[in-house]
């Protein structure tokens, strides 16, 4: 029914994100700089980061959804969190609204109870695979957050990607029960993410890991016609798209 109901709405809230960030956003690009010319690092949320010292990764870093139920157990922050969903959003909302930490949300965050504030950076987005380095336009999400990580790499024109925490494996209930972007509860504890609780007893969207590496594919191709390198550090990934290295190489 959740699905439905978003299929019906789709356009309708694309016309309403449009008028709203027409409205009423005035994004500060620069606060994107930290990244310009840099070894840059992306911060996925499978159960490795658990394995990874992320503590000794010195390269500016881009977290995503629900990362900061990791901030007890490190010093390490993100200088920028991407999240694009909209079932996260309402879930995270509350720490959306009291971080200091620049953060890139879609324009429908501002109707999801998330405020205006100099720290965010609102983007139109839609389900297009396209792959774009002009996120002030427009952006794609795919099927996956990492995805659209890499559309604000290379926007930012960053000196290498260096993925860490995209396992790219989720433990579901048996195939012939579950289908992709399915809305469900998640009844116990997640085992598909670092944290027991990120998505315990919560609604979420069940992964397309498929159309993931369709586009991770347009983005190893954007990356690779202009020469910057993007290699996955992630232990024990399972990810194919992308060279691979030991995590003790970006380790400082």
């Amino acid at each position: 029914m959740y699905k439905l109901i978003s299929n019906i709405t789709y356009f309708p809230r694309i016309i309403l994100d449009r008028l709203l960030f027409f409205l009423f956003v005035k994004n500060d690009y620069s606060l994107l700089n930290v990244f310009t010319n840099k070894d840059c690092l992306i911060v996925g949320n499978g159960p490795s980061l658990n394995k990874t010292d992320l503590d000794r990764i010195k390269m500016p870093s881009i977290g995503m959804n629900k990362i900061n139920l990791i901030f007890d157990k490190t010093v390490w922050r993100p200088d920028l969190i991407v999240c694009v969903n909209g079932l996260v959003i309402n879930q995270n909302k509350d720490f959306f609204n009291s971080t200091n930490i620049t953060l890139i949300l879609p324009v429908k965050a501002l109707y999801l109870g998330v405020k205006r504030r100099p720290n965010i950076i609102f983007v139109k987005v839609s389900n297009s695979l396209h792959f774009t380095k002009n996120i002030n336009k427009g952006i794609g999400i795919g099927s996956t957050v990492t995805y659209t990580c890499l559309q604000i790499a290379a926007f930012s024109e960053v000196k290498s990607v260096n993925i860490v925490g995209v396992d790219h494996s989720f433990k579901l209930k048996p195939k012939d029960e579950n289908k992709e972007h399915n809305i469900e509860v998640l009844v116990g504890n997640d085992v598909n993410h670092f944290d027991p609780n990120y998505f315990k007893n919560q609604l979420w969207g069940l992964p397309d890991l498929d159309g993931s590496e369709k586009a991770y594919i347009l983005a190893k191709n954007y990356f690779d016609s202009i020469k910057i390198q993007v290699t996955d550090y992630t232990i024990q990934g399972k990810l194919q798209v992308f060279p691979k290295d030991s995590i003790n190489k970006i380790y400082k």
